[in-house]
């Protein structure tokens, strides 16, 4: 038994209990009940200014999305050795991580989305093609000078962009990236995602610089220089004969022909053999090139991803209810305490003015 319970007070069953908290209530109802007026006429303010801000102010958004696959064929540590690299071209720090996390990574970055942002796009909004600095209608910077007007309204665009209106998300069991792209048009949602796709698949491409790479670059010269080399012995060896018929009788003219088919078949054993390294090259180079590999290109989408406007206004009118409740109920408290708050600022305020008379 509790040492604090008093044993001559009989336990209250669960229906005294009920009535008792409705009774410590009742002042409170009361009190919302008498305010009843004021609070219809408050929420009814806030319904109106809400709907009036949902329906012509927030402006509908449109969400669609490209689906990038890991690489289920691996090739192994050099390949992703090659695309961290090609991620630090783009200042971006990686560790060892998937294709697709990297893909996320890079995805973001400047160098992949200038080709998105200065890219032209067909909308409803604009008779001719524009780019999305054009078509957000973001202003010049008049007090910068002219070359860094444009780069501050990419910037402006890029840290907008990247933040508010490219969505990425990678699942960690099957690593497959989903990238989702928000614009008040339809089509133009559909185009900039295909587009960043594009943008991306072209800077592992073209960007990106290997050891096959410079292989096939010096293979490729060598192969040059030794042709060179071997047409001009053909050449010596081919004047050689056409002048020299009958060698047969002179050991001098054998000896020179024996020399000059050897240096034309060193060179032709050398050829061929850079032919076939620079063959093989170019199938390593090849091979060690990251492909995106998007399972389907972003399609129009028919319905607006938002605002949801219901949802919000629900949420809004729910809180709306709560905190002017709340108030009403307590406004007298509110009140009393703001009273005595503006009775010591009073005081305080005399004192001070006191002061200043006596000085």
């Amino acid at each position: 038994m509790n040492e604090n319970q008093n044993p001559e007070q009989p336990e209250l069953s669960a229906e005294e209990r009920f009535k008792q908290t409705v009774e410590k209530l009742r002042p409170y109802v009361m009190q919302l009940w008498a305010s009843r007026k004021k609070l219809i006429i408050f929420n009814t303010v806030v319904l109106v200014l809400t709907l009036a801000y949902l329906l012509f102010l927030t402006k509908p958004y449109y969400k669609s999305t490209v689906t990038i696959l890991p690489d289920y064929g691996n090739k192994g540590s050099e390949m992703m050795g090659s695309l961290s690299g090609l991620a630090s071209l783009a200042g971006v720090s990686v560790g060892d991580t998937p294709p697709t996390q990297i893909y996320q990574n890079l995805i973001t970055s400047e160098t992949v989305l200038s080709d998105v942002i200065y890219a032209k796009y067909q909308t409803k909004q604009f008779t001719k093609p524009v780019n999305l600095i054009e078509y957000f209608e973001i202003e010049p910077d008049k007090s910068l000078p002219k070359e860094l007007q444009q780069r501050k309204m990419f910037l402006k665009l890029y840290e907008e962009f990247s933040k508010t209106r490219l969505i990425t998300d990678l699942d960690r069991m099957t690593k497959i990236l989903t990238v989702s792209v928000q614009m008040p048009e339809s089509k133009l949602s559909a185009d900039v995602a295909n587009k960043l796709a594009a943008s991306l698949d072209n800077y592992v491409r073209t960007r990106r610089k290997s050891f096959a790479s410079e292989q096939r670059n010096y293979l490729e010269k060598r192969v040059v220089q030794v042709k060179d080399t071997l047409n001009y012995f053909e050449e010596r060896l081919k004047n050689f004969r056409s002048q020299n018929r009958m060698i047969l009788q002179s050991p001098e003219l054998q000896l020179e022909q024996v020399r000059l088919m050897r240096n034309v078949e060193i060179q032709q054993t050398v050829y061929g053999e850079l032919v076939k390294q620079l063959e093989l090259v170019k199938l390593q180079e090849v091979k060690d090139t990251p492909v995106i590999n998007v399972e389907e290109e972003a399609k129009e989408p028919i319905l607006k991803e938002g605002p949801k406007r219901a949802m919000t206004l629900i949420i809004i009118m729910f809180l709306s209810v709560l905190f002017s409740a709340g108030y009403f109920v307590f406004s007298g408290s509110i009140k009393k305490y703001a009273g005595l708050a503006g009775i010591d600022f009073g005081k305080a305020k005399k004192r001070t003015s006191t002061k200043e008379k006596r000085n």
